[in-house]
């Protein structure tokens, strides 16, 4: 990783640098396509998505999809984060 300036608010960043499996890369290029956002503003988006899960597992929630279509169909959003024990709120 390198140091660098995110150009947002004129604050100090990080510049992050990062290979991607083919797969990956593909993975990136078609939710651009999709969703019309950089490169850049699809890897923020994503790390706000984990930061709401972590808050989330430290508060002792969850995370659940639905389906406005179907509400009584709910998926819960797990992603491979442990977080440790005195982390966790106890439920």
């Amino acid at each position: 990783m390198t140091e660098g300036n995110d150009g947002h608010n004129g604050a100090k960043g990080r510049r992050v640098t990062i290979d991607l499996a083919p797969g990956a890369a593909q993975e990136v290029d078609r939710l651009r396509s999709v969703t019309g956002l950089t490169t850049a503003d699809l890897f923020r988006y994503a790390l706000a998505l984990v930061r709401t899960y972590v808050d989330a597992q430290q508060r002792g929630m969850e995370v659940r999809l639905v389906d406005p279509a179907k509400p009584d169909v709910v998926t819960r959003l797990e992603l491979p984060v442990i977080m440790p024990r005195e982390m966790q709120v106890a439920k």
